[in-house]
Order: C-alpha cells, then structure tokens, then sequence
C-alpha cells in the first residue's frame, strides 16, 4: 500500500494518462455522473438548467438557431441538444456515454423532438459535416492535451460549412489562480459516488502554475476493487486559447461570458467563444 500512496503523491508530467472513460463508461459511475448532471443543487457535471436555458438563449440571440444544422459534441444527457432543437435547429448531439445518450433519447421522444444521437468518441470516430454550428460546452476543451486539442480542432474545421460557428467555454487563468494544492482522505468521500460498496477516497491536487494546469488526481479503494482518476483541467487566456484557434485555421468573432453572453471580463469566471471557419 505505501508504494501505491507514494506514487499517488507523485507529481507527474502533463497528461500522461487519462481515465475519462472511467467516469462515463463504467456501469455504476455512469450512472452516478447522470445523476450529477441533472442534480439543480450543483454545476459539478453540468450547469444548472436556469444558466443553460441563458447560455442557450445567447446561442440565439448571437449566431441563431432556427434551421441551422448544429452538432453538440459531448452532449451528455442533451440539456442543450435538447434547448437548441425546441429553437429549430437540426440536431446532432454526439458523446460516449450510453447512459446518458438514453436519458437523452428519452427527453427528444418525450418532447416530440427529432434529435440524433450519436455514441461515438469525437476524437477518434466519424463526425457529421457540413454543420453551421458545432458546440462543446462546459469545458470539454481543457480536459485535453495540447496534442488532442489541435486533433480536435482540425477535425471540428472540418465539420463547419464556410463561415460556420464554433462556440466553446474554457476555464481561465484568474479561475486557475484561486486553485491550491490539497491532499485529502476520506471513508466514502462522496457518498455511493464512486462505489456502492465500501470505499476509501484518496485526493491529491497537483498545479503547474508555468503551464496553467491543475491536475485533481483520484484513488478509490474498496473490497473488491482499486482504481484512479485523473482530471485534467486546463486553463486559458484569451491570448492563449485565440492562438490555438489561429493554428487550427479558426477566427475569434466574440468572447463572452458563458452565462450572460455579455463581453467576457477577468470576473466572469469561464470565457465562452464564437469562431467562425
């Protein structure tokens, strides 16, 4: 055991393992994640409904929705598949999760809302062309390393018709400078989160204040079964992230605030992007 907590209080270089799959695959986690993605007492997987329907109605009032072929990567249980079909939009929501692709199913029938749903990883899998608009929302971007990031932004340049929009979140840099290293320990650290049997959580965050990157890393250990998490989150500027968008051919139209669509400022917390292909 003390080889294994040694090595959980190592700090590793930037993105050698990802465990994404964990969170959204695994039968029970899966399950769980759904549960947090429709839970209105927290935004730790989604926000709540109340700022999604802000974020959406901005997504209108800025690039337009109405008969535009939209496809919302990482959709997740479609929170705002679901928003920007009810708008007219032509719907594509792309994610890897079964679990919440079927809730999301559910709602689009529920609703008489004709919503495709993909399972498919966007970095690896086929992706629909020939779109207007393509999202990616809650921060998906800043889970990933410099390497995926530009794999992705070739691949979503692809995807856009001429002069179609891409519109993302990304945490910042005033957020990253809030952020504090922490080692912690818990019995069953969040409830039948991770496990419905009895467990033990182990937490080390770790910060690469040169790169701007906060590593939140995960040990569960039960009866029966051992595992990690590692989440990755990267933070930007608007000079950082507007160069990527440069290298990958994409042109910054607005930055704004995720949750208002007003002008992003340093105390908007999460900076929200137009570009345009």
């Amino acid at each position: 055991m003390y080889s294994i907590l040694h090595d959980l209080n190592q700090k590793p270089e930037p993105f050698p393992r990802y465990t994404t799959d964990t969170l959204w695959t695994d039968p029970w986690i899966a399950q769980q994640m759904l549960k947090t993605h429709l839970d209105q007492g927290t935004d730790l997987a989604s926000r709540r409904f109340r700022t999604i329907d802000g974020t959406v109605g901005w997504f209108e009032r800025k690039i337009g929705l109405s008969g535009k072929k939209v496809c919302d990567l990482g959709c997740g249980p479609g929170l705002y598949a679901t928003r920007m079909a009810a708008r007219g939009a032509q719907v594509i929501g792309v994610d890897f999760s079964t679990v919440s692709l079927s809730y999301a199913r559910s709602e689009a029938t529920s609703r008489n809302l004709d919503i495709e749903y993909r399972p498919a990883d966007y970095l690896t899998d086929d992706l629909p062309g020939e779109q207007d608009i393509v999202s990616l929302i809650y921060c998906d971007f800043c889970t990933l390393s410099p390497k995926k990031r530009r794999t992705l932004l070739k691949r979503i340049k692809g995807m856009l018709k001429p002069g179609g929009a891409f519109v993302f979140d990304v945490s910042t840099t005033p957020q990253f400078a809030e952020r504090r290293e922490v080692v912690t320990y818990a019995r069953r650290p969040m409830g039948d989160f991770w496990s419905p049997d009895d467990h033990f959580g182990f937490q080390t965050t770790f910060l690469y204040d040169e790169e701007k990157i906060a590593l939140d890393r995960y040990l569960i250990v039960g009866p029966e079964r051992q595992f990690e998490i590692f989440n990755w989150i990267q933070y930007f500027d608007p000079e950082t992230i507007s160069e990527e968008l440069r290298e990958a051919g994409l042109v910054i139209e607005e930055k704004l605030s995720v949750r208002t669509g007003e002008p992003w400022t340093p105390e908007a917390d999460e900076l929200a992007l137009i570009s345009r292909a």
